[in-house]
Formats: C-alpha cells, sequence, structure tokens
C-alpha cells in the first residue's frame, strides 16, 4: 500500500514537470524554427493557415528529439525537490530502497520509449511527408510530379540493371528512349554486360519487358570487342522490375517506417549502392526511442550524489547533459554516415555509453 501511494507520488510530480518541459521545449523549438524560417515564408508570400499547417506537421519530429531533453529534466527537477524537501532522505530512512524510488520512473519512461517508437513508425513519416508536401508544391510552387507520367528516369533496378530513359507513362506502361544496361561482379569493380538502346520499351507480363526498335550491345568476359545487334523487337524475361517501380517518389530515411526502410536498403545492397546513411538511420529509429529511459538512468542517480539540487541547478544539468548527449548522437551518426564505424555502433553508441555510465552510478548512489 505504500508502496502504491508512493509510486502515484512520484509520477503524479513527474509528469506535472514533464508537460511543462516538453511544452516548453516544443515551443522554443517551433518559435527559433519560425524564425529561421521567415524570409522564407514572406518570399513564398505563404498564408497563415498554410504556415500553421507546416508547423502542426512540424511537432511529431520535433517531439521525438525534445522527448529525452523533457524526460531528463522532470527527473532532475522532481527527485531534486524531493532531496531539498528531505523526502529522498526519509524515504531511504525507512527502509525504501533507491531501486524502489527510481522504479516508478523508470517503468514510465519505458512507456514513453514504446510511445516514441511507435509514434516514429506511424505519425513522423506522414507528416514529414506532408511538411515537404506543404514546402515544396504549396509554397514554393515547385511542379508537383504526376503519378502516371515521369521524365527523366533514372533507375537503379534489380539484379545490377540500371533503367535510363526520357520519360514513363504508367498508363501505358511504356517507356520513350530508353537504356537498360546490365552490370555484374562486386560493386566496387562492376562490369558491364550488355546494354540496350532503344526507341520505347513496353511491359508485356510479369517478368517480361519488350524493347521496340533498337540495338543490344554485348560485352564478352575478356575481350575487347562489343558484338552490336540490332532489333525491330526484343522480349527478355527474368525482370523483377514492375511498372509501378518507376513512378515511386524517391523518400528520405525519415519518410519511411522501420520496414520500408529495411526493404529500400535491401534493394539498393543488391544494386551496389552505398546504404551506410541509410542502415544508420535504421538503426537510429530503434536508439532514439530508448534513449528516454536510459538518459533517465544516468541523471537520476546523480540527484543523490548532490543532495539539495535546487530547480535552477537541476534544470541546468539537464540541459548540459542532454547537449552531451545529442552531441556525441549527432558526431557517431556522421561517421555511421561515412561508413568509419558501423551503422550499429553509430546509433547506439551513445546509449550505451550513457547506459553503462548510469548503472555505475547508481551502483555508486547506493552506497
Amino acid at each position: 500500500m505504500i508502496s502504491r501511494t508512493l509510486y502515484r507520488y512520484i509520477v503524479r510530480e513527474y509528469l506535472k514537470i514533464f508537460i511543462a518541459a516538453l511544452g516548453g521545449f516544443l515551443f522554443i523549438c517551433l518559435v527559433g524554427d519560425a524564425a529561421e524560417h521567415l524570409n522564407d515564408f514572406v518570399d513564398a508570400q505563404a498564408s497563415s493557415s498554410l504556415i500553421l499547417m507546416f508547423y502542426v506537421y512540424q511537432v511529431p519530429f520535433y517531439i521525438i528529439f525534445i522527448l529525452p531533453a523533457a524526460s531528463l529534466i522532470a527527473t532532475l527537477f522532481t527527485l531534486g525537490q524531493m532531496s531539498r524537501h528531505n523526502e529522498l532522505t526519509a524515504m531511504l530512512s525507512s527502509g525504501i530502497s533507491l531501486g524502489r524510488i527510481f522504479l516508478p520512473l523508470l517503468l514510465l519512461l519505458l512507456l514513453v520509449s514504446a510511445g516514441s517508437f511507435a509514434v516514429n513508425e506511424t505519425v513522423v513519416p506522414i507528416a514529414n511527408e506532408r511538411k515537404k508536401d506543404i514546402r515544396d508544391y504549396q509554397m514554393k510552387k515547385r511542379a508537383r510530379p504526376l503519378r502516371e507520367v515521369r521524365q527523366g528516369i533514372d533507375y537503379q533496378g534489380e539484379q545490377g540493371r540500371r533503367w535510363v530513359a526520357d520519360l514513363f507513362d504508367l498508363n501505358r506502361t511504356a517507356f520513350k528512349e530508353v537504356k537498360l544496361l546490365d552490370f555484374s561482379g562486386p560493386p566496387e569493380s562492376p562490369r558491364i554486360e550488355y546494354r540496350i538502346d532503344a526507341h520505347s520499351a513496353v511491359f508485356e507480363a510479369p517478368g517480361t519487358w519488350r524493347f521496340i526498335d533498337g540495338t543490344i550491345r554485348y560485352f564478352p568476359s575478356g575481350s575487347r570487342e562489343e558484338w552490336v545487334v540490332k532489333f525491330v523487337s526484343l522480349a527478355l524475361a527474368g525482370f523483377r522490375e514492375r511498372p509501378e517501380d518507376f513512378v515511386i517518389e524517391t523518400r528520405e530515411a525519415q519518410q519511411m517506417s522501420y520496414l520500408e526502410l529495411k526493404k529500400d536498403i535491401g534493394r539498393k545492397m543488391r544494386n551496389g549502392i552505398n546504404v551506410a546513411p541509410d542502415e544508420t538511420e535504421l538503426w537510429i529509429k530503434t536508439s532514439l526511442p530508448l534513449a528516454n529511459f536510459i538518459i533517465v538512468l544516468f541523471g537520476a542517480p546523480l540527484v543523490v550524489l548532490r543532495r539539495g539540487m535546487g530547480p535552477g541547478i537541476g534544470i541546468a544539468l539537464g540541459i548540459v547533459v542532454y547537449m552531451l548527449f545529442m552531441g556525441s548522437y549527432y558526431v557517431t551518426r556522421s561517421m555511421g554516415y561515412e561508413g568509419v564505424v558501423p551503422a550499429w555502433s553509430a546509433a547506439w553508441l551513445s546509449n550505451i555509453v550513457f547506459a553503462v555510465s548510469g548503472i555505475i552510478l547508481f551502483l555508486k548512489a547506493r552506497r
């Protein structure tokens, strides 16, 4: 009974500060972003309603990144107040262990981490696409690409194939002025097997494309001469590319869910494309939500080690710890993008360092 009452009290006090901190950080981010892009809005003559919708879709992205800061500051503030008013000392003196005091907060932060992952998987990709739509097509007045017709096709297909064409018409499932290059060998030193140049190409059946009025050049291995064959009509089978693949708009990693990004990485890997940035972002989709739990695991013992921490010191300490965490996060992410370190370590190194440090601090605080 005492534990339940204690847990409700700690969680209630924590949530008050957490909501206030989250709202405060979100306000700062939105105002800062609006000030940075004010000239862009003026130049685009964007209406106030359009700007408002732009920032509505910006909110989920910001929340994912400021949740760890709000979680940490709420923890330091709540426990700091309890320590300053000797509530923490009274709990420890009555035989309540430090682990039991921290338990409700850590359990709550596990739920926050799970919620952060869910939002990052479902809401953030959609919101980022809507935000891009408003920025590019409604504010900057760029021509919206038609789904049915795409110009300037340069598509990295399956099994080492590259498709280049002036135009693709989805309704007719046909290319105009198309080139198909087929490569083999390792990605670092690919060798061209053949090249097709045709006036057009039409999708006939699953796996089969018919090329019209063109030439096919073969490049035999070990031979300096190429074989050139002209054709009026040439049907080739064994293709995995579907007509829909050529009209899918290229999306950034932040506009895809975990499974969508993983599938896109698989396609790129099969065709020798550098996937280090995408793999890093894939691991970040799991590591960043858990940062809410880990950064609190690191910060909570600091209150016990430094008794009597006031609100101002708690907030300042929280900001410093958050900046150190995010600074290390951005450094390791950049290293992952460049392939200096494996993608998983680029995404998880900050979490691992702070988690280990938090466990050490907790053990020290228990003494």
